[in-house]
């Protein structure tokens, strides 16, 4: 539909400037709005140089055919309200990617798109693990593409944007890689190119849009926009919340708690282990998860049954998805424990990171035993939702006894250091906030490090 069209791209900063210049093949003209001012000199000249113009300013909407914005976009933004009033076509940046994507040559190849509040990276790197014993498997998640035949990163620091997809695939193409699936995380929903779209949760909701909608109302995109014949993987509580569904598409539904109700739930869960139970039409059956050292199994619960039910979606034996998961060491930064330099190191540090995720992490420490010194902030400068510097404030009266000392991280974070208090201190980065830590612990302590950030 974008064909000789004039499309304005709204937002270069969240994936929009790859949009509009895949765009520029297929429509009359593209210009690109900078809403945020936030596009450096050389990438504007980059698109100025392919016939793409910018804008640092709203512009006349109706100068355009079709608006492209991203679904978090405030609806109050002058084109998107001067768009509405003459009913001109907005497409999200989910479905201009859509549209790039159906230029790709993507015959047998199985796309698989996974979306949540909560779990979306550990549930990839999982069903990476998995999957890639029986397929090739390229997965782009928040710590970057890699190739699972040869346990490789292709290209690190990609985004989740939507339109990181069509990065993701390019990165695959110039790599020379004959993959048979692509799994990719995707923030606030699917761009229905999916044959396989998965929802891991939506618990834990925010605003989104200057706070006029929910994400989880973005995130049912996923389940409107799945091409009619697809799988879709959803988690019963968003089915639950949804309501009525596709008639057209193959519906799973999973649950992270015990609900016999699902095709695919946990008869029992505990950090000691747990059974997941299957009901996928003839398949019927268990899955034994054993503890493991290696991390806290509790905070993979959503990963390990969400990837179950999309491996045996795919055909994968169950013995395959157990023998998976016996062996699974963890993702980076979820939760992992590790050593450094004689100290234990328990790993939470990664985009989505919350204060809730810290108190789990601070009650998996203290179960290891021994002094602890935390590491609490966020990488604002990396991260579009930060850490609320409240619920860091209300962490701290809570925790502080808890702790050896306390290193905050962040420029937002320095007002929660007081002169008074010798045990907090601050850091400018996660790297910085790990040597300090190291210099205030002995060997055989804890530092346990959960900064907001993209790694």
């Amino acid at each position: 539909m974008l064909e000789k069209k004039k499309v304005a791209v709204l937002d270069l900063t969240h994936g929009g400037t790859g949009i509009a210049l895949r765009l520029r093949r297929l429509c009359g003209s593209v210009t690109g709005v900078d809403v945020y001012d936030t596009l450096s000199q050389e990438k504007q000249a980059d698109l100025e140089n392919e016939g793409i113009s910018v804008s640092r300013h709203a512009l006349n909407a109706g100068d355009f055919d079709v608006l492209v914005a991203p679904v978090h976009l405030d609806p109050g933004y002058p084109m998107l309200l001067d768009a509405a009033k003459i009913k001109l076509p907005v497409l999200s940046h989910h479905d201009a990617v859509r549209e790039i994507l159906s230029g790709y040559d993507l015959k047998d190849k199985t796309i698989i798109e996974i979306t949540g509040t909560k779990a979306k990276t550990s549930t990839c790197i999982l069903l990476a693990e998995i999957l890639s014993r029986e397929k090739n498997v390229i997965s782009h998640t928040s710590r970057g593409v890699e190739d699972w035949s040869n346990n490789k990163i292709i290209r690190k620091g990609l985004s989740i944007t939507p339109a990181s997809v069509l990065e993701a695939l390019d990165s695959a193409i110039e790599a020379g890689i004959d993959y048979q699936v692509l799994i990719s995380e995707i923030s606030l929903g699917g761009t229905g190119s999916a044959d396989v779209g998965v929802i891991t949760t939506i618990s834990s909701d925010y605003m989104i849009a200057n706070n006029t909608k929910l994400a989880s109302e973005a995130k049912r995109q996923m389940i409107i926009n799945a091409k009619p014949g697809s799988t879709l993987v959803i988690n019963h509580d968003a089915l639950r919340f949804f309501g009525a569904c596709r008639r057209d598409v193959n519906i799973i539904s999973f649950s992270d708690d015990i609900n016999a109700s699902c095709n695919v739930y946990y008869e029992d869960i505990s950090s000691k282990g747990g059974v997941i139970a299957y009901y996928l039409g003839r398949k019927k059956g268990r899955i034994t998860i054993t503890e493991n050292q290696d991390y806290d199994i509790a905070a993979y619960k959503t990963a390990f049954v969400c990837a179950t039910a999309v491996s045996l979606a795919m055909d994968i034996d169950a013995d395959t998805i157990e023998r998976s998961i016996r062996e699974f060491r963890g993702a980076e930064g979820r939760m992992r424990k590790k050593y450094l330099e004689g100290r234990i190191l328990i790993d939470n540090s990664n985009s989505g990171m919350d204060i809730r995720s810290a108190e789990n992490a601070l009650l998996f420490s203290k179960a290891q035993g021994g002094r602890i010194v935390m590491v609490l902030g966020e990488e604002a400068k990396e991260v579009c939702e930060g850490l609320d510097p409240s619920g860091v404030a209300k962490f701290i009266d809570s925790h502080l006894i808890d702790l050896g000392a306390l290193i905050l991280v962040g420029e937002r974070m320095k007002p929660l250091v007081k002169d008074n208090i010798n045990k907090i201190h601050h850091a400018v980065d996660l790297s910085r906030g790990i040597e300090l830590a190291k210099r205030l612990t002995h060997e055989n302590e804890i530092i346990l490090s959960c900064v907001k950030c993209f790694r």
